[in-house]
C-alpha cells in the first residue's frame, strides 16, 4: 500500500524525497509520527509540502508517479487539490482522499490574523473547510466537537485520538528545579488564541510558593505576568522538559479545545490536569478526571489541588482508568486498519 501526504507545510522536510525517519527527528508526533510507524508496518508513504501541493498540475505530475492507493490531505488550503487533479489532470486515479481534520480553519484564523485579514481570511477557510469535508472520499478527526461538526454538514467522520509515546524514566534528566510547595507546568504554544493569559492571570491570586512554569516560545503579551510564581522557562531540550514534566504536581492546558496534543502528554505522567471548561468537557468528566475553569478562573482549582493531595490522585487514578492513551504506533495501527479498509472499497 502507498500513502502520499499532501500538506499546506512549509517545513522543509516536507519536500519530495525526504523519508519518514527524517520527519520523525523533526516532529516526532501527529502525521510526522504515524507516517514513520506505518512505514514500519510495510507501507510505502511519500511527503508532499507546500511548492509541490499549491500547484494542481505540480501534484497532479507527483501523483501520477508515486501512484497512491490514499492520499492524506492536512491543512485547509491545498485540501480540494487532490480531487482536482483526479477528475481533470491525473492518469493514475484509483487512490481515495482522506481528509486529516485537526482545527476549525477560520476560526483559527481569525484568532491569530490581525483586522481586516483575519475575516477575509475566516470567510475563506470556512468555505474551503465545508467543501474539503463533505467532498473528501473520508475525513479523520482527532476531535469529538469536529466529529460533530461534521454530523451537521450530513459527513461522520471517523474518530482516531492524538497519541503520545510512553515516558523514558531515563529521559528526565536536566538541572532546572521546581521550587513551589505546589508547582503546575505548562507545555507548547502560548500564542493568544490558546487562553494562557487565563491561567498567568490567575496566579496573580496565588501564595508565591504555589508556582506555574511555562516551557516552549514566549510571547510579549504574557511578558506582564512573568513573576516569582509565574516563570517563564523558554524553548527547553526534549530531555529537559522531561525533566520539568517529571516535577509537575499538576498541568494545565489552556486552549478551547478537546483534542490538543499536549492532553495525551500529560495523562502519561499520571498527574492532575487543569483544563478550559468549554469543548474539553468532551474529553474530560469535569470533577472526575480533571478540573475545567470557568471562564479561564483557574485559581479556585488551584488552590484546592494544592491543598487536596487525595483530590490530586483520585482525578489522576479515575483520568488513567476513564482515557486510554495509545502509543504512536498504535494509532498507526488504527490508521493501517482504517485506510486499507477504505481503499479496498469500490
Amino acid at each position: 500500500m502507498r500513502l502520499l501526504y499532501v500538506s499546506s507545510s512549509h517545513s522543509p522536510w516536507y519536500a519530495k524525497g525526504t523519508g519518514s525517519e527524517e520527519h520523525l527527528r523533526h516532529a516526532p508526533y501527529s502525521i510526522d509520527a504515524i507516517g514513520y510507524n506505518l512505514e514500519k508496518r510495510g507501507w510505502t508513504v511519500a511527503w508532499l509540502g507546500w511548492k509541490n501541493t499549491a500547484n494542481p498540475f505540480l501534484l497532479a505530475r507527483e501523483i501520477d508517479e508515486f501512484k497512491p492507493d490514499v492520499i492524506y490531505t492536512y491543512g485547509g488550503i491545498v485540501g480540494l487539490n487532490p480531487l482536482f487533479c483526479r477528475r481533470f489532470l491525473c492518469h493514475h486515479k484509483a487512490f481515495k482522499v482522506v481528509h486529516g481534520w485537526d482545527d476549525e480553519y477560520g476560526l483559527v484564523a481569525r484568532k491569530i490574523l490581525h483586522w481586516p485579514t483575519n475575516i477575509a481570511a475566516g470567510l475563506f477557510l470556512d468555505f474551503m473547510e465545508k467543501r474539503i469535508v463533505r467532498n473528501s472520499d473520508a475525513v479523520v478527526t482527532l476531535s469529538r466537537h469536529l466529529q460533530q461538526k461534521g454530523r451537521k454538514w450530513g459527513i461522520e467522520c471517523h474518530y482516531i485520538p492524538n497519541g503520545a509515546d510512553p515516558v523514558d524514566p531515563s529521559s528526565t534528566r536536566g538541572n532546572i528545579r521546581l521550587t513551589g510547595l505546589f508547582n503546575i507546568v505548562y507545555c507548547g504554544d502560548k500564542a493568544k488564541w490558546k487562553r494562557t493569559d487565563d491561567v498567568c492571570r490567575s496566579m496573580q491570586k496565588l501564595p508565591k510558593d504555589i508556582k506555574l512554569y511555562l516551557t516552549g516560545r514566549d510571547y510579549d503579551y504574557l511578558k506582564p505576568y512573568a513573576s516569582e510564581n509565574c516563570v517563564f522557562l523558554g524553548y527547553l531540550s526534549k530531555e529537559e522538559q522531561l525533566n520539568v514534566m517529571s516535577q509537575a504536581d499538576a498541568f494545565v492546558v489552556t486552549a478551547d479545545q478537546d483534542c490538543n496534543a499536549k492532553l495525551q502528554e500529560y495523562l502519561r505522567w499520571d498527574k492532575p490536569i487543569l483544563a478550559y471548561d468549554g469543548q474539553a468537557n468532551l474529553f474530560f468528566h469535569n470533577g472526575r478526571n480533571a478540573l475545567l475553569a470557568k471562564d479561564g478562573d483557574y485559581a479556585p482549582l488551584i488552590e484546592r489541588l494544592a491543598s487536596d493531595p487525595a483530590l490530586c490522585r483520585d482525578l489522576a487514578d479515575n483520568a488513567a482508568k476513564d482515557i486510554p492513551v495509545y502509543s504512536w504506533a498504535e494509532i498507526a495501527e488504527m490508521f493501517d486498519e482504517y485506510f486499507i479498509r477504505l481503499a479496498r472499497k469500490h
